[in-house]
């Protein structure tokens, strides 16, 4: 079993994922003098390649290499070449996320959302983009969800008739997958954009028509074209930064609606403390919360 069929096995990460994983241990590999092998590492060794790399990556890019290298080692173990590992759970300190202070209130997403308009600037094509950003509008509004999140959907995970969406773990599995409430007035957009409007885009866009994305896109536009479109037609009558300030007051509003543990499910973090930076209280405090109550 080589290294990239273990991340594949263990991680489900896509072929872009998985190379860029394995160059990540070609780079490790350069850093070693002719008389080391990689594999062989121990603690002290691994500490003076980490300070090498320090010289080149901030903590947080190099984290990234660490967890690359990290997930290496447990795949040697699995394969019977190490019985120990050398830094396991080894990260860099970074600094703490700056508080986000520019939420916007329920008002002003249902605001954003209303306000977005269903029809093209021109008739005919045009009104079907504007019919798909819109749905992609709603689950940023209603449901906080991100550009990696939109792209990876697929039709599978809307239920209309139970009202919700299942929500994939993207982003390399950083956020895990959830099961959200889709609101009313999504409903009837999504059931005419997956009967009707998504098989147009297809066309249009020259997809094959066998795709299960639920947002298609055609091979010369990423998916980010899509989301930008949307930020630039927001931006005319809206004062929005970028679509993650949609995301932030989503969250920022469960934290006043639900308990700790269920924004954390909501809204897909691994870690509790990825919550700290959407609320004014400390840690701490949200720590003491957070005993209150159950897991979600």
């Amino acid at each position: 079993m080589t290294f990239k069929d273990y991340l594949q096995t263990r991680y489900r990460y896509n072929e872009e994922s998985l190379d860029r994983k394995e160059k990540d241990i070609q780079n490790w590999q350069k850093l070693c003098s002719k008389t080391q092998k990689l594999e062989n590492l121990n603690t002290t060794e691994v500490l003076k390649l980490i300070e090498i790399q320090k010289k080149n990556y901030i903590n947080q890019v190099l984290n990234s290499h660490l967890y690359s290298l990290e997930q290496y080692y447990f795949y040697l173990i699995q394969i019977g070449k190490r019985k120990t590992h050398p830094i396991k759970n080894f990260r860099l300190k970074t600094p703490k996320p700056k508080l986000i202070t520019s939420f916007l209130t329920e008002k002003e997403l249902l605001q954003i959302y209303e306000d977005f308009p269903k029809t093209g600037h021109f008739a005919g094509i045009f009104d079907f983009y504007a019919q798909r950003n819109k749905v992609m509008l709603g689950l940023m509004v209603f449901q906080g969800l991100e550009s990696g999140t939109l792209k990876a959907l697929e039709i599978h995970h809307i239920d209309l008739e139970k009202g919700i969406i299942e929500v994939p773990s993207t982003t390399e599995h950083k956020l895990n997958p959830r099961k959200l409430p889709l609101e009313s007035v999504q409903i009837i957009p999504l059931q005419e954009y997956i009967n009707h409007t998504r098989n147009e885009i297809i066309r249009l866009n020259k997809t094959p028509e066998n795709t299960t994305k639920l947002f298609p896109q055609s091979v010369q536009n990423k998916g980010s074209a899509m989301t930008m479109s949307i930020l630039k037609r927001i931006q005319k009558d809206f004062k929005i930064s970028s679509l993650k300030q949609i995301r932030d007051s989503r969250i920022a509003l469960w934290l006043k609606q639900y308990n700790i543990r269920e924004v954390q499910y909501k809204s897909g973090y691994k870690k509790f403390a990825s919550l700290e930076k959407y609320n004014q209280t400390p840690l701490e405090s949200l720590q003491e919360a957070l005993a209150k109550y159950h897991p979600f």
